[in-house]
């Protein structure tokens, strides 16, 4: 797939994905959910789930490095300055071949130009309100982990995590 295709790919995702609402409960679950899953996959994982500059759940596995931590904040703010998935960011940046500071003046050392944060958007609101972030695996298994588990979270459980159906418009 072309970055452009795979940034359609992200933008579906973000639709797909928007929330009815959004507690410190629904951050509790994501999180643990989240949690198991890194350990399915048999991996270390650094989670932060933060609205509106109020961080709501964060962990990070044992043997963690720092630069877990460091990387989170990073694609977090690149996640909030965008509207977007850092992972979003990303292909966007290799789609007009330009990097983060060329593009929109930001420093690399406080964004990431990688995956691994996703929006927070309610259903009747377009501003980003928070993100859930990973950081553990390459950038793309950080963003696909958490689209994996809001995914499963939403089949076996709508009532819990309140994500939206997407909108369907007639041909």
């Amino acid at each position: 797939m072309t970055a452009k295709e795979l940034m359609k790919q992200c933008e579906a995702e973000e639709k797909e994905l928007k929330f009815r609402e959004f507690s410190s409960e629904t951050a509790l679950a994501i999180g643990m959910a989240l949690i198991e899953e890194a350990k399915k996959r048999d991996n270390k994982i650094c989670i932060d789930i933060a609205i509106a500059g109020r961080r709501l759940f964060h962990y990070s596995s044992d043997g963690n490095a720092v630069s877990n931590d460091i990387m989170i904040e990073r694609k977090k703010k690149t996640a909030m300055h965008t509207g977007h998935s850092s992972l979003w960011a990303h292909y966007m940046l290799e789609d007009c071949g330009m990097n983060i500071k060329e593009k929109w003046a930001l420093e690399p050392s406080e964004y990431a130009q990688v995956g691994g944060a996703f929006p927070i958007r309610l259903e009747n609101c377009q501003t980003v309100i928070g993100t859930i972030t990973c950081s553990g695996f390459n950038h793309e298994q950080d963003h696909s982990i958490i689209i994996d588990v809001c995914r499963k979270l939403k089949r076996e459980n709508l009532s819990l995590i309140h994500i939206s159906e997407p909108t369907r418009h007639a041909q």
